[in-house]
């Protein structure tokens, strides 16, 4: 009898524990659709970097953007491959895109970071060391797992899952645009999903092209990977090669997902 009373006992306790805190998030206001606004994109530099040299990166502000705004944004940071500048991704019209989802309503505002890539440069501890701190110290955006992402193409996809598979406790999701696992690493990559719980596994979203082939084969290694550790994942497949004009064509594919649990 008294262990059915501890039982019982618990059961209730654990129906009067508080849920998680609700979170406000920032919304497109009433007349910004009519406005005609779009969002603006803000140059920007660390201002001291720890590699010695310039390091700068990308603000993508969304359309009737307020830094007076009652509740923050979620972030995207978004990474490019070797030796590319930040503005690489907005060069195949991505601003254009991500403002046409917004106002339409079809996806929340949130706020892009898009970041610098050389040949030598480690850099996710650059990115989770320094750029990151900064950037969300300046800028009102959520400070919660579940509203910051990270993705990159080529080089920039390797940088975005090793961001998001060591500091998974950070990055919801991450989107992988023309890489896959590197050769080699599959064991590390092993260790970071192991140590992943139920409470921060982080969502993955793979896109390369057909014309691809040497990195649709890594992506369907790291799909492997991801399966047998039984992370959700989705790899899309279409028609290109290994470039962003190919990536960012399926961008609103991919902001969809992405904003799904927003």
């Amino acid at each position: 009898m008294k262990r059915i009373f501890a039982s019982l006992f618990l059961v209730l306790l654990w129906s009067c524990a508080p849920g998680p805190v609700p979170v406000s998030v920032a919304t497109l206001p009433k007349d910004c659709q009519a406005s005609g606004a779009s969002g603006e994109i803000i140059r920007a530099e660390l201002p001291q970097p720890a590699r010695g040299y310039a390091y700068s990166y990308r603000v993508y502000l969304p359309p009737c953007f307020t830094a007076e705004a009652e509740d923050p944004y979620p972030v995207l940071y978004l990474v490019p491959g070797r030796s590319s500048a930040p503005d690489t991704w907005f060069n195949p019209g991505l601003a254009e895109i991500v403002d046409g989802l917004i106002l339409s309503g079809e996806i929340p505002p949130f706020i892009i970071v898009t970041t610098e890539n050389t040949d030598s440069e480690p850099m996710a501890d650059t990115i989770h060391n320094e750029l990151i701190p900064i950037v969300e110290s300046q800028y009102p955006i959520l400070d919660d797992r579940r509203y910051r992402a990270v993705a990159g193409g080529s080089l920039g996809g390797i940088a975005a899952y090793r961001l998001a598979f060591q500091y998974p406790d950070q990055f919801a999701s991450v989107g992988i645009f023309g890489a896959g696992a590197i050769s080699g690493e599959e064991a590390r990559i092993n260790d970071w999903l192991a140590a992943m719980t139920d409470a921060n596994r982080t969502r993955v979203f793979m896109d390369t092209g057909d014309e691809d082939i040497f990195m649709l084969d890594r992506a369907q290694v790291m799909k492997a990977i991801l399966d047998e550790a039984g992370i959700e994942n989705q790899l899309h497949v279409g028609h290109g090669g290994h470039n962003y004009a190919y990536w960012v064509s399926n961008f609103e594919m991919y902001l969809k997902w992405m904003t799904k649990d927003w």
